[in-house]
């Protein structure tokens, strides 16, 4: 049986929180891929295989970033780098090959527009989880909205730019360059907050003062970067795949 091993002093509510989010994006990807194959007209089986292949691989990547953060093998920052960064690279690059892989390219071609945007809104909660942990002295100011951290921005836009998406008309064509300017900015602002998060930890490169960033070593904010982080990655690389479509075809 798994031992888990939890993080930094916080509450239990606050590890709920980082738990239900990551159940949504895990329960989101698998669905998301199904819907795209009933808009696509993707054969039954076809579709099937693809969902399941999609939700046995996110529960795998679930449950080893668990496991090795339960057991705290990811908690050591006492060397350079601290072994929970080949971990989070290693789910950047998987969020890469799997955004431009066949996959994607279903999500990005016949997922609806506004749901590749207001997919985005997700990180309203991730916003609010952060600061809840900054207020409980888990982690530094410089990692919420009241320091440095503005993705808020990216998820509350997302939400109103994808319900305006939703009940445009479709026969309109699509605003290009106010998508291109949104998932620039939300890129953007999520990169800004990754080199905090990465500033933060207690390393050489460390820049800021207060409680050092390592919660990210520990069950079960480990799926902050590992899940949350490349979630929205993710939503960033598609929707620039969408973008490049629309440039072909403006009413894609």
């Amino acid at each position: 049986m798994l031992e888990v091993m939890m993080g930094p002093p916080g509450s239990d509510s606050l590890a709920e929180l980082c738990i239900g989010i990551t159940a949504g994006l895990a329960v989101g990807l698998p669905a998301m891929r199904w819907y795209a194959g009933v808009r696509g007209n993707e054969p039954v089986p076809s579709r099937r295989a693809a969902t399941l292949r999609s939700g046995v691989a996110m529960l795998a990547w679930l449950v080893l970033t668990a496991a090795l953060a339960g057991k705290g093998v990811l908690a050591n920052f006492d060397r350079f780098p601290p072994p929970v960064m080949p971990v989070v690279l290693a789910s950047f690059a998987l969020t890469f090959v799997l955004a431009f892989s066949r996959f994607g390219e279903r999500l990005a071609r016949d997922l609806p527009l506004a749901l590749l945007v207001g997919y985005q809104g997700f990180r309203v909660v991730v916003e609010i989880m952060l600061h809840e942990a900054g207020d409980q002295g888990v982690i530094g100011q410089q990692m919420t909205w009241s320091g440095f951290n503005f993705d808020v921005v990216t998820g509350l836009t997302a939400l109103v730019l994808g319900v305006w998406l939703w009940r445009r008309d479709p026969g309109k064509p699509q605003p290009r360059a106010l998508l291109w300017a949104w998932n620039l900015l939300g890129l953007g602002l999520l990169f800004t907050i990754v080199m905090i998060a990465i500033l933060s930890m207690p390393t050489p490169l460390r820049q800021f003062d207060g409680p050092p960033n390592v919660f990210v070593g520990y069950f079960p904010f480990v799926w902050l970067p590992t899940v949350m982080v490349t979630a929205a990655l993710f939503g960033h690389l598609l929707m620039f795949r969408r973008l490049l479509a629309i440039g072909r075809s403006p009413t894609v």
